[in-house]
């Protein structure tokens, strides 16, 4: 409503406004209109201001009142916990059954034998519900206080008229009011409960208030305050108060959400001073026990353990929140880059640790800002395209120093030796995590995949994101005979490539005629990549480690030859040369899937993981999406490939004998058993025989021939040759 009413308010100064006071009307009737139209402009902020604040007002409302039906239904769900019986009065009884299952039949018996003990255990119960229920209709009356509270009358706009300072108090003396819960503990103090409920549920209430979140990082001293009240907070819920770790992880999460609303606006004041305080504290260092205590002091120094940056702190808190401005999601990270640069005068140790802090127990630690940053960046993919777009001319450099310049060894394992020729400190096992989600996002315009969801079937892209997939390959392109991409960036690419199947289908099948329309081409919203095609299969292969991230890209590029094979005629034949443009087109892409699954299963024999174990999982994963059907296309060409899948799927099931098993799969792997089965069920769907001598042309001549050429070329750009 306040958004419609300054909409409404903008168009009267342009359209109304403006035309009373051009000088073509003077006059009495001119002046008299012009100052009716001063105040209706007025009135019109006015009731834009009484919007806001009561939608605050009534969001406090739902806050507090949620926050204590929570409460109630807790009480009641203890006192049944506890063996009561709970009418809809709030009363309780003790069910002697409940207690005796819970707390032995000694017990039970007991308070059978003892009504007295029994009355004391059920009045405990029936009084907590009872005070729960009386905070409740407190916090409702206090709420009709605020409500009722007759603001003071604004000297702009009209007698008894919109009051835009409607909430403005409330908000204030509630911003007050949280501070002071927060910044006690800050200082070190451990408020009561009903405190940090009533800080969180202000908190919470007014959490897109830029005003309110303004006012209560300004009451804990700006950005050092702010990171040293978080910082207090992850202590007491992960260390010295455990019992009430919701409350402190409530209270962190609220915080985060007043520094984004805080930070919306990056033309405001409070914005600039933010930022400029940030220089300082993000470098500062501060205790923090997540550090501190794993690598424990020495015994009888004064040292507390090693202590962490403030940048590593603000990274924790904003991993706590969401919805952050794209101003200050580039900001932080380029102030983050420009402490640990050599190229722009930082120390790329700055943040170097002693011990692995990529563990799951740890991860409300962000010890690597910058890849924590572009992990909160990665929520927001416009935000990811934008950072990580290196621009038409390729000027922006943010991607290619994440990807090829960046110092990214952070656990500290001692000084380089003399030389300088050695550095012991090797990287966190989460490294590049958040970049790596950052590029999924950038790249394909969408959320990263969460666990094993495939591709979209249908993707479009900007130029923008087709300019970072292109990069992406450039720059993580291994080289001949080269290494795997790092673990933690493989399935995200994987997944950001499968989502390029489009073009990288058409790459895979054009081999060398491609290398004249290298780049981005198409308009700005249908963007299409046309890749190196030996950097392409270099990067897909090294993403490969994983069956989950072959599997998505092979997913990806089953179903573009469906869509490929339900183009064509019913009428066609094997002799139709669209037939054998499609059938050459699969076994072409096929022909490279299976050079690149060949030379991860070659170098398998250096590794624990066992060819067969490797090929067990990627069926798997396989199989598991043969069952999804692919929107627009028809029920005969979804069976194509399928087909073939279930059934050697359930010929390798069948099979008894561990290494019969292993043979099954590999054949069911190989791109013979995948052509075969294409041209069969697409000649089937067709009612073409299958004794049909040009059937049998359409499957070696062209099918066979054209994943031939292109395994051997695929080859040869991994490094294998003739292997």
């Amino acid at each position: 409503m306040a958004k419609k009413f300054g909409t409404l308010g903008q168009d009267y100064r342009d359209h109304v406004k403006a035309a009373v006071d051009a000088d073509s009307w003077q006059g009495a009737s001119a002046k008299a209109f012009g100052q009716w139209g001063r105040k209706t402009a007025e009135e019109y902020d006015q009731a834009k201001g009484e919007a806001h604040g009561v939608g605050a007002l009534f969001r406090l409302a739902h806050a507090t009142l949620d926050a204590h039906k929570k409460a109630v239904e807790r009480a009641r769900d203890d006192a049944q916990d506890a063996g009561m019986n709970v009418n809809s009065r709030g009363h309780c009884t003790m069910n002697l059954d409940k207690v005796a299952a819970k707390k032995g039949k000694e017990v039970a018996d007991g308070y059978r034998e003892n009504p007295k003990a029994k009355a004391v255990v059920e009045d405990k119960w029936t009084n907590k519900i009872k005070q729960a229920v009386k905070d409740t209709q407190d916090a409702d009356a206090g709420l009709c206080t605020t409500f009722m509270t007759d603001p003071k009358e604004p000297e702009k706009g009209l007698p008894n008229g919109f009051n835009g300072a409607v909430g403005d108090d409330v908000i204030k003396k509630n911003a007050a009011r949280a501070a002071k819960t927060y910044e006690s503990i800050k200082d070190g103090e451990t408020p009561a409960p009903e405190k940090l409920r009533e800080a969180a549920i202000l908190a919470r209430a007014h959490g897109d208030e830029p005003a309110f979140s303004r006012t209560l990082i300004n009451s804990l001293g700006g950005p050092e305050g702010l990171i040293k009240t978080h910082d207090r907070l992850d202590d007491l819920a992960y260390y010295d108060d455990k019992d009430h770790k919701k409350s402190y992880t409530s209270l962190d999460k609220a915080l985060a959400t007043n520094l984004s609303s805080a930070t919306k606006n990056p033309d405001s004041a409070f914005y600039k001073r933010f930022q400029e305080g940030m220089k300082k504290a993000g470098l500062k260092e501060y205790d923090l026990k997540v550090a501190g205590e794993k690598i424990p002091a020495e015994s009888g120094s004064g040292d507390h353990g090693q202590k962490v940056r403030g940048y590593q702190s603000l990274v924790s808190l904003m991993q706590r929140g969401d919805g952050y401005g794209k101003q200050f999601l580039f900001d932080t990270a380029d102030a983050i880059r420009k402490a640990e640069d050599e190229d722009q005068g930082g120390d790329p140790d700055i943040w170097d640790l002693k011990g692995d802090f990529g563990s799951k127990k740890e991860a409300h630690f962000a010890h690597d800002p910058l890849d924590g940053v572009l992990e909160v960046m990665s929520h927001d993919p416009e935000a990811s395209t934008e950072y990580l777009d290196p621009g038409p001319d390729d000027k922006r450099d943010n991607l290619k120093y994440l990807l090829k310049d960046r110092d990214w060894n952070h656990v500290d394992l001692g000084s380089p030796d003399p030389a300088g020729m050695h550095d012991p400190d090797k990287e966190n096992s989460d490294a590049r995590r958040g970049l790596a989600r950052a590029i999924e996002a950038g790249a394909t315009g969408e959320q990263p995949i969460v666990g094993d969801g495939a591709a979209r079937p249908h993707a479009t892209h900007t130029i923008p994101e087709a300019r970072i997939m292109n990069q992406v390959i450039n720059q993580a392109d291994p080289g001949m005979g080269g290494s795997s991409l790092p673990e933690n960036l493989q399935r995200p690419i994987a997944n950001a490539l499968a989502d390029y199947a489009p073009d990288t289908h058409t790459t895979l099948y054009r081999g060398e005629d491609v290398r004249d329309h290298i780049g981005i081409y198409g308009s700005e919203n249908n963007a299409h990549l046309s890749a190196h095609p030996e950097k392409l299969v270099r990067v897909m292969r090294g993403v490969a480690d994983t069956p989950e991230g072959f599997a998505v890209m092979h997913q990806a590029e089953r179903e573009q030859i469906r869509q490929d094979v339900a183009k064509l005629s019913p009428q066609a034949g094997p002799e139709d040369g669209d037939v054998q443009n499609a059938m050459t087109h699969a076994g072409a892409s096929m022909g490279a899937f299976e050079a690149i699954r060949r030379d991860r299963v070659l170098d398998l024999r250096d590794e624990e993981m066992s060819e067969a174990d490797w090929n067990a999982k990627l069926k798997y994963h396989i199989v598991g999406g043969v069952f999804t059907p692919i929107p627009f296309v028809g029920d005969s060409i979804q069976r194509s490939i399928d087909t073939g899948t279930w059934e050697e799927s359930n010929n390798v099931k069948q099979s008894a004998d561990t290494e019969a098993r292993q043979e099954l799969t590999r054949q069911w792997l190989s791109s013979d058993s995948q052509i075969r089965y294409l041209v069969n069920d697409w000649a089937d769907s067709s009612d073409v025989k299958g004794q049909d001598s040009a059937l049998t042309v359409l499957k070696s001549t062209f099918a066979m021939s054209g994943r031939d050429a292109s395994r051997r070329q695929a080859d040869g750009w991994l490094g294998r040759g003739d292997d």
